[in-house]
Formats: C-alpha cells, structure tokens, sequence
C-alpha cells in the first residue's frame, strides 16, 4: 500500500501563478503497475518508468524493491545504474535521504529483473515529517509556526521557484523585527537545500538555533505581552498620533540603564537597554496600538544604531527612543530625513522616504483640545440635577 501511494504521489503535474511567485511541477510518466500478489514488483518498458520506479521505492522508504522491464532497447544494466546515481543526487527526497542504493540485473525468460537495496541516512518517520510547501506563502507559514514553537529543525518539500536560502533568511529577521510580541530574540537559522536551491522540486532543511531556552522565552512573553496589552488598552480611542508619542514616552520612561539589553522584554520589562532595545519595544507596543511602524538597522555617528519609521496620516517619521532617554521627546520624535541625515545613516532604499510635516507640538495640541473637551463634559454632567428620588 505504501508503494502504491508513493506511486500516485508522483503523478500529475500543474503550474500556478500565486502573490506574484511562479511554482512549477512538473509531469511524470507512470511508472509501471504495482502488481503481484505475493511478491509485489514494477513492470515498466521505459528509461522514465525505471526512474519512476525508484523515485517511488525511495518515496515509500522501502528498503528493497523489484523492477520488471519489458520490450527494452537499451541496457538494462547501463541504465539502472544511471537510474539510481540520479535518483540519489537529483530526486530530492533521494539526495535528502538516501545513502546509497545497490542493484543487480537478471535476465528471466521474457524480461530483465532488476533488484535494488536502499540504504538510508534519514528514519521512516524523519522522512514522514518533511512537509509539503506549495508557494512562498506556504513555506513561511511553517517556519513561522516552527520559531515561534521553540522547534530546532524542520524539513519541507516545495516546488516554488522563489525559496531561495537569502528570501528565507530576509523573512526570518523581518519577523523578529515586526513581530516583538511573538519572539524575545531573533532565531538563526543553517539552511541545506537538496538537491539544490536552483533546481524547481527541492526539499528544504532548517536547524534553528534561539538565544534563550524556550521555556524562558515563553515565561517572558507570557510578561511581556500582558503589559503591552494594557497599556494599548490604555490609549484607547487616542488617535495614531497620540498614540505614537505617548508610546515613545513609555519606552524611555521604561529604561533606567543604558547601553545594554536589546529586546522588548529587557526595555519594558527590566528597564535595561540599548538602541535596539528602545527599537524593538517601541515597535511592539506600536504594534498594539495600531500604529504603522517598523525598525530601522544604520549608523550613528559611524556606530551600529536602531531606531524606528512610523507612518502617520500617510507620511513617514524617524522616531528615536534612545536619543530621547534621558531627554524630552523632541530629541528623537518625528524627524525627517533632512533631520537625521547630519547624525545618522541608513539604506535610504530599504526604507521610506520621511518628509512628513506634522510637529510634536501638533500633537501637544490634539491632546490639551482632548483633555479640556473631557474637563468640559464632566463639568456639565457634574452640574446636571439628580434624578428625584419617589
């Protein structure tokens, strides 16, 4: 039964457009019946049926197999031997998996009999466990799910033409960036493709490795998130901008020492950080509060900074959390290019441009209209009559 679905699975073939990546696979021909009652074997008449046939045998993680080949021009001994050196170095789950595949050839009445032994670097159940990956998409959703569970090796097989190790690599430290309140710490990963990363088909191997235990990073996060939680439940009803600034006042009202701690968790938490830290609680607790952000990775003054973008009423704005630390907020809220670039440096085609106009005192000024507006209400609900009582 395993050989006959291992058979199937290597049938049919499709090509799609997806979110603007092209995955592509491709049509197989069948690989001969599965048939004997007692003693099961291949039947096949072709090249590609033989290849077929042990792609099959390898899919199934059989161990030994029998390949009965008809009416063949060619040699059966030349062929085979070919058959199994590809199916080891070009058939994914075969370079993924196999270590070697031995073969002998017999010439029955009728037909040739070939008999073929696998042996295998990898378990039945390590290759059971490979995951089957469409698009890009699909490919990030399993690594998502895989870091942010603590695990420290997958494997997925795909046939989308845009896994490449540097996409992958880019979208792991993306999600650590954008995502604070799923991760304390960015996770590394070594990436091993097989065959190879510029073939269509390839299986996809990743060994993860963490900062912390993830024991701790689920205690940490179990802190973390509640706080940032509440304080967003806090501003509610504020406006982004409001929101923006009274975000940056948290986080450099949070720290108490300087130069060290780059997490969320350090800044918000234990109070004790450095640029990074300032950036990556100011982008969780963003994030809360709804307001479109993202980290920045430059220099200031030739040294290795962090710092954030913020969007606001469609323009963009430098926010600075460490440069405010100690300082009023003006030291380091909504400044534009032209601001920051005596100090600072950074990839201007990594990030948007920043040239919004608004000012802090803008701000100050939404936020004492609110304040005198709510005085106001609770003045005149103060001097409403109490209800007569019967």
């Amino acid at each position: 039964m395993l050989l006959m679905l291992a058979s199937l699975f290597l049938l049919g073939g499709c090509s799609r457009f997806y979110d603007g990546e092209y995955s592509y696979v491709t049509s197989h021909e069948e690989p001969g019946a599965l048939v004997g009652d007692t003693e099961q074997y291949y039947e096949v008449r072709t090249y590609v049926g033989m290849k077929n046939a042990v792609q099959s045998l390898i899919s199934a993680a059989a161990e030994t197999g029998t390949i009965r080949v008809k009416d063949y021009s060619s040699s059966v001994q030349d062929d085979i031997a070919r058959v199994c050196l590809d199916a080891t170095r070009d058939f994914p789950m075969g370079a993924y998996a196999v270590e070697y595949i031995s073969h002998s050839v017999s010439r029955i009445f009728g037909y040739d009999e070939v008999s073929l032994r696998i042996s295998y670097r990898m378990t039945p159940e390590e290759m059971a466990s490979v995951r089957s990956a469409t698009t890009l998409s699909d490919v990030y959703s399993f690594i998502e799910n895989a870091v942010v569970k603590g695990q420290e090796h997958i494997t997925i097989q795909t046939s989308s033409l845009s896994v490449k190790e540097q996409v992958l690599l880019t979208y792991l430290h993306n999600l650590y960036r954008t995502h604070p309140e799923l991760l304390t710490s960015e996770p590394k990963a070594v990436i091993t493709f097989y065959p190879s990363e510029d073939v269509i088909n390839k299986i996809v191997e990743f060994d993860f490795s963490y900062r912390e235990e993830h024991e701790t990073a689920v205690e940490w996060l179990e802190e973390l998130n509640p706080y940032s939680e509440e304080l967003a439940a806090s501003l509610e009803g504020l406006t982004p901008q409001e929101a923006a600034l009274f975000c940056c006042r948290t986080v450099t009202e949070s720290v108490h020492n300087t130069g060290r701690g780059s997490t969320a968790y350090d800044t918000l938490i234990l109070g004790n950080a450095d640029s990074e830290g300032c950036a990556m609680a100011y982008q969780l607790l963003c994030n809360r509060c709804g307001v479109d952000c993202r980290v920045v990775e430059g220099r200031m003054d030739g040294s290795i900074h962090y710092w954030n973008i913020i969007a606001l009423e469609g323009s963009f704005y430098h926010v600075d959390c460490s440069a405010c630390v100690g300082n009023s907020v003006a030291e380091g809220f909504l400044f534009s290019d032209s601001q920051m670039i005596p100090k600072y440096w950074w990839d201007v085609d990594k990030y948007p441009a920043c040239s919004g106009q608004m000012t802090i005192q803008q701000i100050q000024d939404i936020i004492l209209a609110r304040q005198q507006a709510e005085e106001e209400i609770g003045a005149e609900e103060a001097e409403l009559p109490e209800p007569a009582q019967e």
